[in-house]
């Protein structure tokens, strides 16, 4: 076991001061007595967050060595299996694999799940289902009402596509993660923002994120930059205006406006062709999260509430000037849709796109030089910028009805505890920030820390499909993909409807208080 903790110790001194500082301050307990500030609200991802200003000189009293321990030692589930529901989701080897090539995420994965078996006394089963039926589908929902109703507890965990975790919970069919014998939420390996997305009522938690998979690094949203047009264009250099607080929506308008070029001579905007921006319509939803609006707030018993920023001015300020951008003949939006190799074989300026696709097959065998810095904040005067994390999210959950609370309660805290000392900084630190990087000035690195730590996750999201009929997924990205101005007067129309289906889905969990 020392070997094990040996490999742990030396995976964790990869994790920057700043970041490390960020992970400490996660830990906040979920399932507390008073979760919601004063206000009743809760901050986005984490409190106290550095600004643009701040991360030019990050400055921290951390250890350069930090082993936070679990409370599993001494756990035995004496040999017994865990089965786990997962889906086949865009990040290859996320769960498991299934032998060491070497390739650093993959031994990261292998280190970690033989670390877990190794230390519960346990073998992990992964049931892997196809993405279509996993994500699209309803083969998760019959999963665990099935095991609900028979009660053969099947599966310890399931860990799936957002959405259909967020269903099985509107339904009643998972475990109150605060009930669950050996998880603790207020460990820096779950992402705060993720566990208060899944917190329905006080002292009411149904499901999370965080280091019991990379995925939740790989779907958080940005902008992708190409750093040969930046000098060619003369532009003003990206990283730069990111740690000075100017990079704006306005700014991004001002230096894509100008860049189309038709390169195919066909005399119509297409695929062979140079744009300053892009972005599919699919990831248009991350735009309105991007700049820290929410659709879901907390009250003070840590109740679901219709946000505020739904109907602010500054969300119409928001679809206005993204509007502004996209109609420009240099933002590629077509009824084609998204097309990444455009931005792959160097001929568009900006992509918006997760962080995943650094390890995707197109960008990953690119020659182009590239970066990758946070969406645009709506103007200079606000201090932070935000990640939103994409529908592609993983979120972990238990159901219901389980065999052993013990088992799959310390199956999960381990998956969680030991994927944040192994894997999570691998595929930070070296994957993202090492084998990716090509600003030698460190920049880059200052800036994945600053998305990480303002990663986005919102149940208004999450539960677009089975509370809100899909606007919430949207919210402004459908307006500006179909350049449509009547946002204000759409959401006055559905905020009825909005409320209601919150109240029924409170009443159907009975929280008993």
């Amino acid at each position: 076991m020392e070997f094990r903790k040996d490999i742990a110790m030396k995976a964790v001194k990869r994790i920057t001061a700043l970041l490390l500082a960020v992970l400490l301050v996660l830990a906040a307990s979920a399932c507390s007595d008073n979760p919601a500030g004063e206000d009743g609200k809760q901050p986005d991802a984490v409190t106290d967050t550095p600004t643009a200003a701040d991360a030019q000189n990050p400055e921290t009293d951390a250890p350069e060595e930090i082993y936070v321990p679990d409370a599993l030692d001494g756990v035995d589930l004496g040999g017994a299996t865990s089965r786990i529901f997962c889906w086949e989701s865009w990040d290859p080897g996320e769960f498991f694999v299934e032998e060491d090539t070497g390739e650093i995420v993959v031994s990261a994965v292998y280190n970690r799940n033989l670390t877990v078996e190794e230390r519960l006394n346990v073998t992990l089963a992964w049931d892997q289902y196809p993405r279509n039926d996993a994500a699209y589908g309803s083969t998760l929902k019959n999963a665990v009402q099935n095991q609900n109703a028979s009660g053969d507890g099947t599966f310890d965990i399931v860990a799936c596509y957002g959405m259909r975790i967020a269903s099985c919970a509107t339904d009643a069919l998972l475990m109150n993660l605060c009930d669950a014998e050996r998880v603790d939420l207020s460990m820096p390996w779950y992402y705060k923002s993720a566990t208060k997305a899944g917190t329905l009522h006080k002292n009411y938690v149904y499901f999370t994120a965080g280091d019991l998979s990379y995925n939740a690094l790989a779907r958080m949203s940005g902008v992708f930059f190409n750093q040969k047009l930046v000098a060619d264009y003369n532009i003003e250099d990206p990283y730069d205006m990111v740690l000075e607080g100017v990079w704006t929506i306005d700014k991004m308008h001002e230096v894509i406006r100008d860049l189309y070029v038709d390169l195919d001579g066909d005399g119509k905007a297409g695929q062979g062709d140079q744009y300053g921006v892009m972005c599919a319509n699919d990831q248009m939803q991350t735009l309105y999260y991007g700049t820290g609006s929410h659709f879901i707030e907390h009250d003070a018993d840590d109740t679901p509430v219709l946000s505020e920023d739904i109907y602010s001015e500054r969300t119409l300020t928001i679809l206005e000037k993204y509007l502004g951008v996209f109609s420009e003949e240099a933002a590629f939006k077509n009824s084609i849709g998204d097309d990444p190799t455009i931005f792959d074989t160097g001929r568009s300026l900006f992509y918006i796109y997760p962080l995943g696709h650094v390890s995707e097959g197109g960008l990953r065998n690119s020659d182009i030089n590239y970066g990758f810095i946070p969406q645009p904040k709506v103007d200079e005067g606000e201090d932070t910028y935000h990640a939103s994390v994409t529908n592609a999210v993983t979120l972990f959950a238990i159901p219901l009805v389980i065999e052993s609370n013990e088992r799959a309660s310390a199956v999960f805290e381990c998956l969680a505890s030991e994927g944040y000392r192994q894997v999570s900084p691998v595929v930070f630190e070296q994957a993202y920030k090492a084998k990716y990087n090509y600003d030698d000035s460190a920049r880059q690195t200052t800036i994945f820390d600053m998305i990480r730590q303002n990663a986005v996750f919102d149940l208004g999201k999450i539960f677009s499909s089975d509370l809100f009929s899909g606007f919430s997924n949207g919210v402004i990205g459908d307006f500006i993909w179909n350049n449509n101005t009547n946002y204000a007067s759409q959401v006055q129309k559905l905020t009825k409807t909005w409320n209601k289906k919150m109240e029924k889905m409170t009443e159907k969990l009975n929280f008993g208080d």
